[in-house]
């Protein structure tokens, strides 16, 4: 059930500025297949680029398709064209586009407590993800590249704390979450904001983290409204999967480069504590924030099937 929100009155309301009227669900969807029409398209020209240095020119192979730094800047070219046409469907400038709001230290500190919990949480549902559907040795090794090679720190931080965070933040929460708000209740708005962050994806060993981090971004944004605050916790839950690289000590399914072949799951403490710092987390976030702005009674719901 679809339900667009009709305005009686005139002056801005603080609860429709968090909304878009664009897109509906299926335009959102439209943007997501952009975003990965352009990243395909691109990587099927770096590739051949490579293929062409190495076949033609006797050059070493660069593997483009590896390298962070070109998986970024493809990126910021996709979402840049989601982001971009977004804009354009809402005759929205860039500049003044997405709300940022106040951000206090205690969100903050809510944000850094919910992400730090749900980080350990989904790392053992990926150790049980990858025992009963273990990844392609192609995805596997694309894998280490990204998040476990040591030798492109600086590259890493710039693509999973800089570049995803921002780009895919400003699409899902800065865009389509808002239009979605105009159409359907906020719970509703969320998860098929989520679902579709997660198809983004592309893979089930990704998906399952995006679909619940997506919810978790999606319940920020209802309480304060800010994508800024989004942007944050997005950049400190990717530079939390770059620490647990980088730890001196072991936690077996945890730290260090995952086995893929055999059942290392994380230790029970470890599981517990993850749960009772994601729900310190929530009370935390939930004590910061003040309730969000209830839909005045002015702006009738019209239901259409």
């Amino acid at each position: 059930m679809e339900t667009t929100n009709v305005n009686t009155t005139s002056g801005p309301d603080p609860a429709l500025e968090r909304q878009l009227a664009r897109p509906g669900f299926w335009m959102a969807a439209l943007l997501v297949l952009l975003v990965l029409g352009i990243q395909m398209i691109l990587g099927v020209a770096i590739g051949i680029t490579d293929a062409l240095c190495e076949q033609v020119l006797h050059l070493p192979s660069l593997q483009l398709e590896r390298q962070p730094v070109a998986i970024g800047l493809i990126s910021i070219v996709a979402f840049g064209a989601a982001i971009a046409l977004g804009l354009y469907l809402n005759r929205l400038h860039f500049r003044r586009a997405f709300p940022i709001g106040p951000i206090t230290a205690l969100q903050l500190l809510g944000v850094a407590v919910c992400v730090l919990g749900a980080g350990v949480l989904l790392s053992e549902a990926d150790n049980v993800l990858r025992i009963v559907l273990p990844p392609p040795q192609w995805l596997q090794q694309l894998f280490e590249d990204l998040f476990m090679s040591k030798d492109r720190l600086l590259s890493r931080v710039f693509l999973l704390v800089i570049m995803a965070p921002v780009t895919e933040e400003l699409l899902f929460r800065g865009i389509i979450l808002r239009g979605l708000l105009s159409r359907y209740r906020p719970f509703t708005a969320v998860l098929l904001t989520s679902l579709l962050f997660a198809a983004l994806h592309m893979n089930p060993w990704q998906s399952l983290s995006a679909l619940f981090l997506g919810l978790l971004f999606g319940w920020f944004y209802l309480r304060t409204g800010s994508v800024a605050l989004c942007v944050l916790a997005h950049a400190f839950t990717n530079g939390m999967s770059i620490l647990f690289t980088l730890l001196p000590f072991d936690i077996p399914g945890m730290t260090g480069t995952p086995d893929f072949t055999t059942a290392v799951f994380q230790p029970w403490w470890l599981d517990t504590a993850g749960a009772v710092v994601l729900l310190a987390g929530f009370w935390i976030f939930r004590r910061a924030t003040p309730p969000p702005p209830a839909m005045p009674e002015e702006h009738v719901a019209v239901t259409s099937h």
